[in-house]
């Protein structure tokens, strides 16, 4: 019983953390010629890579790739727009030493 409160008390916490991502300036905006459900699939192993925590999502018109690592919260919004996708992310970075981890937004940049 306590396993699954302590699991649940981090779900939470997670939530919270990457409740207030919308109000900080994207780190990526861009457009891609792949749809939502391209996109996603390809960003979610390369992220998956980097920690076994990221998980993607795609249905119809809107996709969301997040992934939370150590301090490290990232989150990918994709939505459906023309031939392509808009493509947003977020990430709020709290990490010992203040040393930016670039490589979410590399390999989100690598998939457009």
């Amino acid at each position: 019983m306590k396993h699954v409160l302590a699991i649940a008390a981090c779900v939470v916490l997670a939530g919270c953390a990457t409740s207030g991502m919308t109000d900080t300036l994207p780190k990526l905006s861009s457009k891609t010629g792949k749809n939502v459900t391209a996109y996603v699939q390809c960003v979610e192993p390369k992220w998956q890579a980097l920690t076994k925590d990221a998980k993607g999502n795609a249905k119809d018109d809107e996709g969301r790739v997040t992934a939370n690592d150590n301090g490290k919260h990232e989150r990918l919004d994709v939505t459906a727009s023309g031939a392509g996708a808009q493509v947003v992310m977020y990430e709020i970075q709290k990490v010992k030493g203040g040393e930016y981890d670039g490589r979410y937004r590399e390999e989100a940049i690598s998939c457009l």
